[in-house]
């Protein structure tokens, strides 16, 4: 039922936006009862930071997943772009941005989501630096700056994709995102400063 429930929640936020996704339209949409809703999620809040707490574990696992494929650790640091850009893209991705940007209107789902929101940061910046690390880099400051630029750059190529009718010259734009992250570690980490394998970050 709860997950049945997250999942309905996710629909509503992708499909209508932060302000249809209330807790009567995703009882309806789940097909549930008012009473199995807030036996569950007594509030709103509570079931919109379980739905961010849901999505931010799969995007972590598809993440992994996806990062596991790639032996070398250079192109395992470069290609994060691309990986970051299919998470977003998914409905729960949207759904996640939808959330966060709810916050600005909702004071107490701020005030809850703020300790989440600041590990997934705390977790996503050390992760990151571990994967530069490999990839050659030894400037931690530089690369924080250049990974919350990346960031910062697909959330607001994702927006963009809500209303434009051209998708094509979003995803042009990502491509040029790519190609600038990887001029940018050329001149930051020179390729002979890579290290072999993922295991060396451990």
């Amino acid at each position: 039922m709860r997950e049945k429930l997250i999942a309905s929640a996710i629909s509503c936020l992708y499909n209508d936006g932060y302000s249809a996704a209330t807790t009567l339209n995703v009882q309806k949409k789940a097909g549930v009862s008012r009473g199995a809703l807030v036996h569950h999620f007594p509030t709103r809040a509570d079931l919109l930071i379980a739905v961010a707490k849901k999505i931010i574990e799969e995007q972590t696992k598809f993440y992994i997943s996806e990062l596991e494929k790639i032996g070398d650790n250079r192109e395992r640091y470069l290609q994060i772009i691309a990986i970051a850009w299919k998470a977003l893209k998914k409905p729960s991705g949207m759904a996640l941005l939808e959330i966060l940007l709810g916050c600005r209107s909702d004071e107490d789902l701020s005030v809850r989501l703020a300790p989440v929101i600041r590990d997934l940061t705390a977790f996503q910046r050390q992760g990151m630096w571990y994967l530069a690390k490999g990839a050659g880099a030894t400037d931690r400051a530089a690369v924080q700056s250049a990974n919350d630029l990346c960031l910062a750059a697909l959330r607001g190529l994702s927006i963009q994709l809500l209303y434009d009718d051209d998708p094509d010259a979003t995803e042009s734009s990502v491509t040029l995102l790519l190609h600038w992250a990887r001029k940018w570690l050329a001149e930051t980490a020179p390729a002979d400063t890579a290290m072999a394998t993922l295991r060396a970050l451990r």
